[in-house]
């Protein structure tokens, strides 16, 4: 098959166009650039002067609205800060009155549940009357049980309580010493006092027949005086021979033997009148409380002998 070649003239046609459409857009383009150049002539140069009292004024405004800026927005945080006060203040009042106006509303509810005076249900109201009077009928009940179990208690506690004084009064009987005191003679001999305290003896007059100084005598009016013994001053009664000694001085003078014990010398009392038989004389005696203070006078009695 034969090739088709392409015509020579037609090839130079479209050469010439391709030309001729470069050229007219360069010379469009230039139009278009002479037009907008001649549109916008160049501004006039400023004088040097002029352009730096401008810059000068132009840098004070600059100044002025910065320092206006400054003060704006320091007004603007303390309008933010204040309003932001009231704002808790407004807040803070509004739940005042919403709280006032809650109880404002139950008050008036619980007024009118009172002028009602009757419930709309009367079977809810039996219902609970009969709950109420379950509950007050176990709380009886629960109250009888405790009464009788504090009774129980108090049962226990007398029988006790007497069991323990049947023990006292059956220990306090083994303890108790019975003492029979014979009948007391008329007194016809003089007597010789003796103070029986702190757990030793203490004569008015020794066997030498004066004054025994282990006593403190307080003298008062009339010869009368007070006998205090003086405590660890005594005479032991396990000091048996200067005991004796003094009672058979007290025979030889031909008294007998007045005793005033203290409680605290019973033990002394029960031997001294051992050594006081012993060396045959009478006695007679008087108990007086721990504190009490004997006073002695010419006009005074002793107990009589036994």
């Amino acid at each position: 098959m034969r090739k088709l070649r392409p015509h020579s003239d037609q090839s130079l046609d479209l050469l010439l166009d391709t030309l001729c459409n470069v050229f007219g857009s360069i010379i469009l383009i230039s139009c278009l650039l002479a037009l907008l150049t001649h549109q916008h002539p160049p501004s006039p140069a400023i004088p040097a002067e002029m352009s730096g009292a401008q810059g000068r004024l132009l840098a004070e405004r600059l100044e002025a609205a910065k320092s206006e800026l400054a003060g704006l927005q320091k007004l603007n945080l303390k309008m933010k800060d204040s309003g932001k006060d009231k704002l808790q203040t407004l807040v803070q009042e509004r739940n005042e009155l919403q709280a006032a106006l809650d109880r404002l509303r139950n008050d008036k509810s619980a007024q009118m549940q009172a002028a009602s005076g009757t419930s709309k249900d009367p079977a809810g109201d039996l219902s609970k009357l009969r709950a109420e009077v379950r509950s007050l009928d176990e709380r009886h009940q629960d109250a009888k049980a405790r009464k009788e179990a504090a009774e129980k208690k108090a049962r226990d506690l007398a029988a006790q309580m007497q069991n323990l004084r049947s023990r006292m009064a059956a220990e306090d009987e083994k303890h108790t010493e019975h003492v029979r005191f014979p009948k007391e003679r008329a007194i016809t001999k003089s007597a010789m006092n003796i103070l029986l305290k702190y757990g030793a003896l203490y004569p008015l007059i020794d066997s030498a027949g004066e004054k025994f100084p282990g006593l403190t005598r307080i003298i008062k009016k009339d010869e009368e005086f007070e006998a205090i013994p003086k405590k660890s001053e005594g005479i032991p009664v396990s000091d048996t021979a200067t005991v004796r000694k003094l009672l058979a001085s007290y025979k030889h003078w031909g008294g007998y033997v007045s005793l005033s014990v203290y409680p605290d010398s019973f033990e002394t009392f029960r031997a001294l009148k051992l050594l006081i038989i012993e060396a045959g004389l009478e006695y007679g005696f008087d108990v007086y409380p721990d504190n009490y203070i004997i006073i002695f006078s010419p006009k005074g009695t002793s107990p009589a002998p036994l």
